[in-house]
């Protein structure tokens, strides 16, 4: 039984040929020194949601690159723009999962809202990520996004910073 209603994947522009998206390679992407990337791990874990039935949405990022350069970084995102993932499939030769997307049919959103009082009180069973977010929002940061991995604040709309949820460090 899925723990979820609902679910929304970064979907590459780039990665997207005759209406279909991909959204997980079986073939593990290693890092540098050899070991399965994070990332990939957590696809995998979503793509067995997906395969449970739960409805799939993604949001459009975009490296701005050609799509056979080494390493890709998010150079766009439309956060406005989310689409209606459907019909799963994979496929043999090149061992990826693919699912249909209409880019002419974006779902409308209205508003979507952050909830920072939920999101603070699951921060509290990470009791390091807690306090450095606790001390980042007491010098005007705010709390704006909430995953498995990290929590992400902003300063004034232009600084960004991301909170370990593993340990508390943060980058920005």
């Amino acid at each position: 039984m899925p723990t979820r209603n609902a679910m929304c994947l970064t979907i590459w522009q780039e990665e997207i040929r005759h209406g279909r998206a991909e959204v997980h390679s079986e073939t593990p992407y290693r890092t540098k020194a050899g070991h399965i990337n994070h990332n990939w791990t957590a696809r995998k874990k979503d793509l067995e949601l997906v395969q449970s039935g739960v409805a799939t949405f993604g949001v459009m990022i975009s490296c701005g690159k050609l799509v056979d350069e080494d390493k890709w970084n998010i150079m766009q995102l439309n956060s406005h723009q989310i689409f209606k993932l459907t019909d799963l499939q994979f496929d043999n030769d090149s061992q990826k999962w693919t699912m249909a997307v209409d880019l002419c049919e974006p779902v409308k959103i209205e508003k979507v809202c952050f909830d920072t009082e939920v999101a603070l009180k699951t921060l509290t069973k990470s009791k390091p990520a807690f306090i450095t977010v606790s001390k980042a929002i007491n010098l005007g940061w705010q709390l704006v996004g909430l995953n498995e991995i990290v929590a992400t604040l902003i300063l004034n709309n232009k600084q960004r910073m991301t909170v370990s949820l593993f340990d508390g460090s943060y980058s920005r």
